[in-house]
């Protein structure tokens, strides 16, 4: 297109200056002529120069290009190309758009697209039913000025990552929602709602049936474990084949009563993710694990080397039975699966994140594979060995609630045939600081 009139502006060129010497010549001034033939052709090239920014002026996307000579030509004609091939884009992105759009509204989950300045651009049906939204009205409103929820804005300002976000919605519905946040794009802001009220109600019966029929099995259990003692107590040294029956009888019906026993405290921990104030004191931690470190080498007869490396001038402030159940659970679950003649290291000190406690064992190590299930409830990393060595299959998930009640986390590190590392790290908040007097370091 612009390529082949480039020729024919070269000739017009040509016949112009031709015809401006011709001219000049017949007024005996060669240069007055040429200079008349390069000025029109000059005016010629304005006229086009006009036309074509008056055509890139043109808002209208379907506009033909002007008729042009020259290389002008040529650039409205790469020009053009270049709007079609935009608009094309243009025209499938709004398609993929339209189709994401349409595809979101049929969630039954919420979705909302923030910008920059956390204003809503857009939002699906299930977030404005779940939120209470408006649309379009609410659209470009902050998203801080719609959802008034405590906690809700540093969530989004944290950039949310892997926490979520849950909160109860104060009307009829009394719906539980749980947000979720994404950044994408240069600072844009995808907020995920979902409805997890029917997961909550279901959680909620699940605790209070667990609650409940462990308070109920107690009494009936103390009765046979009463009769049970009874019996054994009555029963002569003849009776060699009762005596071992009772005898399992009672060791069943202690096991019993330590599975309830879990089962009770458990359920108290899942109830309540904070402990009640008028509960926690400060405890002196070495005290504590000393004694803990103590019944340990009683229960393994000595068999095992236990270590304590404890920071005396540390002092804690918890519950009692949380900050002990959390330590013994990790301390006996050490030396149940160290193998006699191993060693078990325990460690409590200050850290980055604030304050530490570790235990070390060189025992039979966990598979990687099973440390994500590790802490829930009953979950055995081998059924065989772990009905040999007893234990209820709780302690983990009792120490999991009791962290999260504590503000702490649980890190855990193991290998087969290497040993376990169990890191619990909590917040420095939990400290009540004393001047140090002696570091404790037994072995």
């Amino acid at each position: 297109m612009g390529r082949g009139e480039e020729p024919a502006d070269v000739l017009l060129l040509a016949i112009l200056l031709g015809a401006g010497l011709a001219l000049g010549l017949g007024l005996g001034n060669a240069w007055f002529g040429v200079s008349l033939a390069l000025g029109i052709y000059l005016f010629v090239c304005a006229r086009r120069w006009r036309k074509l920014l008056d055509w890139l002026r043109d808002p209208s996307p379907d506009a033909e290009p002007p008729a042009l000579g020259g290389p002008l030509a040529l650039v409205a004609h790469r020009v053009k190309l270049g709007r079609d091939r935009l608009r094309e884009r243009v025209n499938q992105g709004e398609t993929s758009v339209a189709l994401l759009r349409e595809s979101f509204s049929a969630l039954k989950d919420g979705i909302i697209i923030l910008d920059a300045g956390r204003c809503i651009e857009w939002s699906n049906p299930a977030a404005r039913r779940l939120l209470g939204l408006r649309h379009p009205e609410d659209k470009g409103q902050h998203i801080g000025n719609l959802v008034r929820y405590p906690g809700f804005q540093e969530f989004l300002s944290s950039g949310g990552g892997d926490a979520e976000f849950e909160f109860t919605v104060p009307d009829a519905r009394a719906l539980t929602l749980q947000v979720q946040a994404a950044s994408f794009g240069q600072a844009s802001t995808v907020l995920f709602v979902r409805d997890v009220s029917a997961m909550k109600r279901l959680e909620t019966i699940r605790q209070d049936f667990v609650g409940n029929i462990s308070h109920e099995l107690r009494t009936p259990l103390t009765v046979i474990a009463g009769y049970v003692d009874t019996l054994a107590d009555m029963l002569g040294d003849d009776s060699p084949v009762i005596a071992k029956a009772l005898l399992q009888m009672r060791q069943q019906s202690v096991r019993m009563e330590n599975l309830l026993k879990d089962l009770l405290l458990l359920s108290r921990f899942e109830n309540s993710d904070q402990p009640e104030p008028a509960d926690e004191e400060v405890i002196q931690v070495c005290a504590m694990l000393e004694s803990i470190r103590e019944n340990a080498l009683t229960a393994c007869a000595g068999d095992r080397r236990i270590s304590l490396q404890c920071d005396a001038s540390l002092r804690f402030r918890a519950c009692r039975e949380e900050i002990e159940t959390i330590f013994s659970n990790l301390i006996f679950n050490a030396v149940k699966y160290t193998q006699p003649g191993g060693s078990v290291d325990v460690r409590f000190g200050r850290c980055d994140a604030g304050v530490e406690f570790v235990v070390v064992d060189d025992g039979i190590g966990i598979d990687p594979v099973h440390i994500p299930r590790l802490t829930e409830r009953f979950y055995r990393v081998d059924k065989g060995r772990s009905t040999e060595r007893g234990g209820t299959g709780l302690g983990l998930a009792i120490v999991k609630h009791a962290l999260i009640r504590l503000g702490g986390e649980m890190q855990v590190e193991s290998r087969p045939g290497a040993g376990s590392v169990f890191r619990c790290v909590f917040p420095a908040e939990r400290l009540a600081e004393e001047p140090a007097v002696y570091a404790v370091s037994l072995s």
